[in-house]
């Protein structure tokens, strides 16, 4: 197959019509079946017409061959000798044998060489129109497959740096992963970093211009600022970047090798080597300014990290810097060197690494905020087990998840977990150690969660009410799934699966159950009913389907149930 069916396929969306070649030793034979193929119809563009093999073989390395159908005895070359030399240089390329001996040995060979077809001759046209009508739609599926791949690896192509950034996101909030993980999935994202990887990091914060945008020209502001980090650093460094929690642009830099690598990453040995890294940053400070007409400020990572591990560390010292020495200034351009360990690790960190707690309470995943609070109070245990201020801090961030989440679902958090959320007059927890922190938080959490189960519980209730409702009122009108989800509004899976966990039976054997009950009530009240009345009355269109599913339901046909209950 050449490259232009699959530029064809790839950009314009179809396909072009197929090439056909006809090889037989008898050119009357070749002229009768090119005759009788009805080209148009079957989607053959193009028929070509060889009477040898070693022809038909210089044919098929100059054109684009898409079906061959050729006669297997032929002098000189055979036409499995034949196919066998096409498929060397075109495995898509479909076959049609045709033999005139019904010969087992042929037939095999052919199968081998996974023909499409072994056809015997003389061949009735229509047996060749079909064969060719699954041959030509084979093709189509196979290059319709072939394309959604090309589309499906452009679109993850156009992803990749989102999804770069992220991994990125990921591993600054110190989100562990094994370390084969991280190698397979730089490796999927074309990413030419590897843990290990001695790295630097700045960051940028957009700030006065950038507040007008909307988030679509945001984005290509911020698009533009990569570009031009891109520029200015791309001939020493391989770039990596993300936008952080906190809406700054984080670049991860990685020296490149030429010959040598290129030993201009800050390290511990002295500032001299992280001069080439701060003037870049610097030129990039200006270039925001002038080009875009837009302030940022900038924080270099005087010392690196090892990637993964040290990326974190790095991010921290970056924004503790932006924080103590830029705060709510602008354009400023500062280094961010390593503070006393105390101002790095002074703070709680997990309860507000993502997922947040009020995150994980707002979706309902109960599961995961009980493990979320089991991990900050871990922290809180290993860190500072005896100090008042950092346990007013949990207690204050935890219950701050909890009230919004009550006030969410209309509720007051003194209303679903009573006394236990009470505070002293001046505001104060009102414990006096860990264990009873901890207890209190568990005790409100249990209380939240019964809450929601109970409300969710209500929700279903009132889902199956509706439901009955529905039915009730009428029970011949359309009570397909698809016709009951239509009316409540909820997805037909969301119904269903709702109503089987409320009432512990199928909706459609309730639905059954109502119509036949009242089919059978109707039956004995009135003996003048007719069949086919009760029938419509009870939703079905025809009176045979009706006596079939009643018979089905008591056993009897509806006849056979009134003669027996009125005896």
């Amino acid at each position: 197959m050449g490259n232009s069916r699959i530029f064809s396929i790839a950009f314009r969306g179809g396909f072009d019509l197929f090439h056909l070649l006809i090889v037989d030793d008898y050119p009357d034979q070749v002229e009768s079946i090119a005759a009788t193929i009805p080209l148009e119809e079957l989607g053959i563009g193009e028929v070509y017409k060889a009477f040898s093999g070693a022809e038909a073989l210089d044919m098929a390395k100059r054109c684009t061959v898409d079906i061959v159908i050729t006669d297997i005895l032929m002098p000189g070359m055979s036409g499995l000798e034949l196919v066998k030399k096409i498929r060397e240089g075109s495995k898509t390329t479909k076959c049609i044998f045709l033999s005139g001996h019904a010969d087992f040995d042929y037939a095999k060979q052919a199968i081998e060489l996974q023909s499409s077809h072994y056809l015997l001759k003389p061949v009735e046209t229509d047996e060749l129109i079909r064969t060719l009508t699954g041959v030509v739609a084979e093709l189509h599926a196979e290059w319709q497959e072939i394309a959604s791949r090309r589309r499906a690896v452009n679109t993850l192509r156009e992803h990749l740096p989102l999804l770069g950034g992220e991994l990125l996101n990921h591993l600054l909030q110190d989100r562990r992963y094994p370390r084969g993980v991280i190698a397979d999935k730089m490796k999927m994202l074309d990413l030419p970093f590897a843990s290990g990887d001695r790295v630097g990091m700045f960051i940028v914060r957009m700030e006065d211009g950038f507040d007008d945008f909307d988030d679509y020209d945001l984005s290509l502001m911020e698009f533009a600022v990569a570009n031009i980090a891109e520029e200015i650093f791309g001939e020493l460094y391989h770039i990596w970047h993300c936008k952080d929690a906190y809406d700054n642009l984080v670049f991860v830099l990685k020296a490149k090798k030429s010959g040598e690598e290129v030993s201009a990453l800050p390290n511990d040995n002295g500032e001299e080597e992280w001069r080439p890294i701060e003037k870049m940053a610097a030129s990039l400070h200006r270039s925001v300014s002038v080009y875009l007409k837009r302030s940022v400020s900038i924080a270099v990572a005087e010392q690196t990290g090892l990637l993964p591990e040290g990326l974190s560390r790095m991010h921290r010292i970056c924004l503790f810097a932006v924080r103590r020495q830029i705060g709510g200034e602008s354009d400023f351009f500062v280094t961010a060197r390593e503070e006393p360990e105390q101002a790095i690790e002074g703070g709680l960190r997990v309860p507000y690494q993502p997922p947040l707690l009020l995150h994980l309470l707002e979706t309902g995943s109960w599961e995961r905020a009980a493990g979320k609070l089991s991990d900050i109070f871990a922290e809180l245990a290993e860190k500072w087990p005896e100090s008042p201020e950092y346990a007013q801090e949990v207690y204050f961030n935890v219950m701050g998840a909890f009230h919004y989440a009550a006030h969410r679902n209309g509720k007051q958090l003194g209303d679903i977990a009573g006394g236990a959320t009470d505070v002293g007059a001046d505001g104060s927890m009102q414990v006096s150690s860990l264990k009873q922190l901890r207890d209190r938080i568990h005790t409100v959490f249990a209380r939240l969660m019964a809450d929601a189960e109970h409300n969710t519980k209500d929700s279903r209730s009132i889902v199956v009410r509706r439901i009955h409702q529905l039915i009730a009122e009428d029970v011949s009108r359309d009570l397909s799934l698809q016709a009951i989800s239509d009316h409540v509004r909820l997805h037909p899976a969301y119904i269903s699966k709702v109503y089987r966990m409320e009432t512990g039976m199928n909706l459609g054997d309730y639905v059954l159950q109502q119509r036949m009950e009242l089919a059978a009530a109707m039956l004995l009240k009135d003996p003048n009913d007719k069949i086919y009345e009760i029938a419509e009355r009870t939703g079905y269109m025809t009176t045979h389907y009706f006596s079939k599913v009643f018979k089905g339901y008591f056993g009897m046909t509806p006849l056979e149930y009134r003669e027996r209950l009125n005896k």
